[in-house]
């Protein structure tokens, strides 16, 4: 079935349908539509009581929203006020952590300078006055280095009223009761000290006054007295009238180089027991010398003028001339020349063997010790630098352990351990001139002699030759 029939039909009975229910239809939308009123009045009675009560409750809420509002004004304004505030405390604590930060380097100045000053006053103390002030100034140095960023304020203040009142105290001088020890007796005895600017002044009871000078590692200073202060003026000077005083020019440097020179004894003992072997060497030496320029003195030599005008007699044949010409000669001339006269009458070879066994004999017994003499002026300096080698030693084992802080007693102990070098070349040049002196006058001498004895063997067979061309005329005995 097609389509446009079956549309047809189904509008037929649709229709049909809805003519059977009209009245139904009617009655059911009559019926919705009182209900629908019904409920519209009601709807609209509850829409008037919620206005009623919205506008019943709309004052309370639009007062409480006002007062809400109020308060966030005034929160926010509070909040304002706090951000201000909190950005000025930043920047004040930013200020006082600035003012913090340079006080604490102010604090930490003055307490560097504080220690300095304590450090300069301790080292710059008068002889003496350590007795004093030292314990307190070195106390207060401990504090300013073992005192914390708290305590190192109230310290460096501490140090800073000591150095003042030190300060105030000095000026002008004062006087004090302690103890010195006497350079004379090496006694340590009670007196006034009083100190004037950089000069100290000790008056022992019962001693004269003097001048004090530091002691380097003892407790009490030692005190010079001076021989040129009067007792009056000293007297006047210590009860703090006017009155005259003694100064030292040198500010004690005079006193200090007298104590490092010391005697004789104690500049050796200063180069240890090498040095004490270089002086019984040197004595050694000098006992030797002694000796040898007495030899040199006996060894007297005629001149070349003396001696021609004996041999001349010697070669004329004139041997009772000759034997007063040879005892006119000084002593060694003259021992050679007897010999020489006792053996004239042997063959030359005899002569010439009994003449050089006295210049033997002779030369043994004046160069006797001169190699003695060239081995002491050869060694004395050896030992010296061996004395030198091991106070070095010991100065660079004590700088292993102390360090080199102290230049001056770096330098003292150096100086004492070249003591042993001074002595030896003390020892050794002038024995090195002696020896080289006596040697030459020795060679010399007999060197003369030996031409002496060869001149005198000329001389003796020069007579025998003349005796045998001249037979009535004296001669030399066979």
């Amino acid at each position: 079935m097609s389509s446009r029939f079956i549309f047809p039909a189904v509008a037929v009975i649709a229709f049909g349908a809805t003519q059977l229910n009209a009245q139904t239809l009617d009655n059911a939308l009559q019926s919705a539509g009182t209900e629908y009123r019904e409920r519209i009045a009601r709807a609209a009675e509850e829409l008037n009581r919620t206005r009623a009560r919205v506008a019943a409750e709309k004052l309370p809420l639009l007062e409480q929203m006002q007062e809400a509002q109020n308060r966030i004004i005034a929160a926010e304004s509070e909040t304002t006020r706090l951000e201000t505030r909190r950005e000025d405390s930043t920047e004040q604590r930013r200020k006082l952590m600035l003012e913090l930060e340079a006080i604490s380097k102010t604090t930490g100045y003055a307490a560097t300078l504080a220690r300095d000053g304590l450090k300069v006053t301790v080292e710059g103390l008068a002889p003496g006055e350590d007795q004093f002030v030292g314990e307190q100034a070195r106390s207060l140095q401990t504090q300013l280095d073992e005192a914390g960023a708290d305590a190192r304020s109230a310290a460096a203040l501490d140090a800073v009223d000591f150095l003042l009142a030190h300060t105030e105290h000095a000026l002008g001088g004062y006087r004090a009761e302690g103890r010195a020890m006497i350079n004379e007796t090496r006694e340590v005895l009670p007196g006034t000290f009083a100190f004037v600017g950089p000069e100290t002044f000790f008056r022992p009871s019962q001693r004269p006054a003097g001048t004090v000078r530091p002691r380097e590692g003892a407790k009490y200073p030692i005190s010079y007295s001076l021989a040129s202060w009067q007792a009056e003026d000293a007297d006047r000077f210590f009860s703090g009238q006017p009155g005259m005083m003694v100064a030292d020019a040198s500010g004690g440097k005079a006193l200090r180089l007298k104590e490092t020179t010391g005697n004789v004894w104690q500049h050796v003992r200063k180069g240890g027991w090498v040095a004490l072997g270089i002086v019984g060497v040197g004595l050694l030496a000098a006992l030797m010398i002694i000796q040898k320029l007495r030899d040199l003195g006996r060894m007297a030599v005629d001149d070349r003028a003396t001696v021609a005008a004996c041999l001349d007699l010697i070669a004329s044949g004139s041997l009772t001339e000759a034997e007063k010409a040879v005892n006119a000669l000084k002593r060694t001339t003259r021992e050679l020349f007897t010999v020489g006269l006792r053996y004239a009458g042997q063959p030359a070879a005899i002569l010439e063997e009994r003449l050089q066994a006295v210049l033997l004999e002779q030369r043994l017994y004046y160069e006797r010790r001169l190699p003695l003499l060239a081995v002491i002026a050869t060694a004395a300096p050896l030992m010296g630098l061996l004395g030198t080698v091991i106070g070095m030693v010991k100065t660079f084992a004590l700088i292993t352990v102390f360090g080199t802080g102290n230049a001056a007693k770096l330098s003292s102990g150096i100086s004492e351990v070249l003591v042993a070098t001074e002595l030896g070349l003390t020892v050794a040049i002038p024995t090195l001139v002696v020896h080289g002196f006596l040697a030459h006058r020795i060679q010399r001498n007999l060197s003369l002699l030996e031409r002496y004895a060869l001149e005198f063997t000329t001389s003796v067979q020069t007579a025998k030759v003349a005796a045998r061309d001249q037979p009535n005329q004296e001669s030399v005995p066979a």
